[in-house]
C-alpha cells in the first residue's frame, strides 16, 4: 500500500478537510502527507481510497494503529 507526500490533485469539491487522525484542518492543494489504499469490489471494479494527514507523525500512528488491527 503506497504512501504518498504531495498535492492533492483529485476531485475535490471542498479545499478543507479534517486530518483523519486528529481533525487538523488541511488545505488539500498545499502539500501533506497521503495514503492511498487501492481494493477490488467484488463485481472487480478497482476504487481508490485516499486518507489525509497533517503530518508524518499522524501518518504514522494511523498506520500502526491501522496495521495492529486496533
Amino acid at each position: 500500500m503506497p504512501k504518498v507526500y504531495s498535492e492533492y490533485d483529485g476531485g475535490a469539491d471542498v479545499q478543507y478537510a479534517g486530518c483523519i487522525e486528529c481533525e487538523t484542518v488541511i488545505d488539500l492543494f498545499e502539500t501533506h502527507p497521503m495514503f492511498e489504499d487501492e481494493s477490488v469490489s467484488e463485481v472487480g471494479d478497482v476504487a481508490v481510497r485516499t486518507y489525509h494527514f497533517c503530518s508524518d507523525d499522524c501518518l504514522g500512528r494511523w498506520k500502526r494503529q491501522r496495521d495492529s488491527g486496533q
